[in-house]
C-alpha cells in the first residue's frame, strides 16, 4: 500500500516536500500475544525485513536512490513474559481494582468505585473521585493499598504527578509518570509496576520506565545522512524536528531535538 501511494501521488517527483508515514503494526499484536522471544515474533520480524526491503527497492526505482530520507523507529519496546524471567509476575487489573474498592469501603461503604482500568491508569467513579480529592485520608488509603501489593512499585494520584515540578523531580519513577501524564485523558490514579511485573493477563505488554520498554532504535537513512552510529541519547520524538531541519521547515516543539550531527550536508535554513 505504501508503494502504491508513492506511485499514485507521485511522491518525490515535485519541488515540494512530500512526507509518507507508515506503521507496520502486526508485530505489536503478535508481540503482545506470544512475547518477544517467541517463534511467532521471529517469523514476523523476518517477514517485516523483506517487506521494508521491497519498499526501499521501490523508492530507489521510482524516486531514485539518494533522493529520499527514511526515519525508522518504534513507539515502545516490550517486557519479556514475566513467568520466563524468574524475577517477575503479574498483578492484573482485577486485582488492583479490587484493592482500591476495598480501601474505599471504610469511607464510602461496599460498592464498585472504578469506572475503568486501562492498565496503569485507573479512572474512578465521580463520587469516589470527589471524595478522594476532598479527603487526603481517602487518597492515602487507596495509595497505601496499591503500594502494599507484591508487584506494585509506586502509585500516585493525578494531582501529584500533574503538580509543578513533577517533571523535574529527582525521583526517576515520579518523573517518568509525570512525563506520561496527559491532563484530561490520563487516569485519576497512576500505578507503576515493579520491573518484570505486568498488570495484564496477555502474554506481555509495555508502558513502563524500564529499559526493556524504553530502548528502541532511532535510525536515519538516505540523502545527506552520515553512515555512523551515535551514542548520544535519542528519542522517537527527535525524528520530526530532525526531518524538519533537513527540509528547511521551522519546527518548534517542547519534546525532541534535531540531530544535525547525523547529517553530512549543511542543513537548510530556508
Amino acid at each position: 500500500m505504501a508503494a502504491a501511494t508513492v506511485d499514485a501521488l507521485s511522491l518525490g517527483k515535485g519541488p515540494q516536500t512530500d512526507f509518507l508515514g507508515v506503521s507496520f503494526s502486526a508485530l505489536d499484536l503478535i508481540g503482545h500475544a506470544y512475547g518477544p522471544n517467541s517463534h511467532e515474533v521471529q517469523d514476523i520480524v523476518a517477514r517485516l525485513d523483506v517487506t521494508i526491503g521491497e519498499l526501499l527497492d521501490h523508492l530507489d526505482a521510482t524516486v531514485g536512490a539518494g533522493n529520499y530520507v527514511v526515519a525508522f523507529s518504534a513507539d515502545h519496546g516490550v517486557a519479556q513474559i514475566p513467568e520466563d524471567t524468574g524475577a517477575g509476575g503479574r498483578e492484573t487489573n482485577d486485582e488492583t481494582t479490587a484493592a482500591i474498592n476495598k480501601a474505599l469501603v471504610p469511607f464510602l461503604g461496599p460498592g464498585t468505585y472504578i469506572a475503568n482500568a486501562a492498565y496503569t491508569d485507573i479512572y474512578l467513579q465521580k463520587p469516589a473521585l470527589k471524595r478522594m480529592k476532598k479527603d487526603p485520608a481517602v487518597a492515602s488509603a487507596v495509595l497505601d493499598a496499591l503500594r502494599a501489593m507484591t508487584g506494585i512499585a509506586q502509585a500516585y494520584t493525578a494531582a501529584e504527578i500533574a503538580a509543578p515540578g513533577a517533571r523535574t523531580s529527582s525521583d526517576s519513577v515520579k518523573r517518568a509518570a509525570a512525563f506520561n501524564y496527559y491532563p484530561g485523558r490520563s487516569g485519576d490514579i497512576i500505578i507503576v509496576p515493579k520491573e518484570n511485573w505486568i498488570l495484564s493477563t496477555s502474554a506481555t505488554t509495555h508502558g513502563t520506565l524500564y529499559p526493556y520498554d524504553q530502548h528502541v532504535p532511532v535510525i536515519f537513512y538516505g540523502a545527506a545522512v552520515r553512515q555512523q552510529k551515535f551514542e548520544d541519547a535519542a528519542s522517537p520524538a527527535d525524528i520530526a524536528p530532525s526531518l524538519a531541519v533537513l527540509a528547511g521547515i521551522p519546527f518548534h516543539t517542547s519534546d525532541g531535538r534535531p540531530h544535525t550531527e547525523a547529517f553530512t550536508a549543511a542543513v537548510s535554513t530556508r
